[in-house]
């Protein structure tokens, strides 16, 4: 009965508001310090986003679609941005290498990315604009003329 009691005790998810087990927080101190070591040989401005996806967005107005892509830290002129078959590409590439003062050591880093994104038929993508400013990439598509006519607004009527 009392090994029962200390085993309840070591789960943590039994424990009270604000108890720490010895044993759960060396665990959670060894994580962090092998999450620093290792990831900070690997760390890029790309490690920064959670996901890249979830930093775009697409919205369309009368006369655009616009896709805005979060691009913290990148170099504008390195981004690659294409639309193919009615897929906007969206890519960049890094590769750096350095080497220390005295000639003891070297680095070398690598970042890669590529998302894609489905577009709306009816656009003129000959005439497509990108911008990047403050970390934001804007993607501007205009809609055809016959894309624009076949579009109308509807009004909705409350009862």
């Amino acid at each position: 009965m009392e090994l029962m009691t200390k085993l309840k005790e070591m789960i943590p998810w039994k424990r009270k508001p604000g108890e720490t087990h010895e044993v759960i927080s060396v665990r959670d101190d060894m994580n962090q310090l092998f999450d620093h070591f290792l990831m900070s040989a690997f760390e890029t401005g790309w490690s920064r986003f959670a996901g890249f996806g979830s930093g775009i967005e697409m919205y369309e107005t009368e006369e655009y679609v616009i896709v805005r892509a979060d691009v913290p830290g990148v170099d504008p002129k390195q981004l690659n941005v294409m639309i193919r078959n009615g897929i906007l590409c969206l890519s960049y590439e890094d590769q750096r290498e350095w080497h220390d003062g005295n000639g003891e050591g070297s680095s070398r880093r690598y970042t890669a990315f590529r998302r894609s994104v489905a577009l709306p038929e009816g656009l003129d993508v000959s005439t497509a604009e990108a911008a990047c400013k403050n970390g934001v990439l804007a993607v501007r598509i205009p809609w055809t003329p016959e894309a624009r006519d076949r579009s109308r607004t509807i009004v909705v009527s409350v009862d």
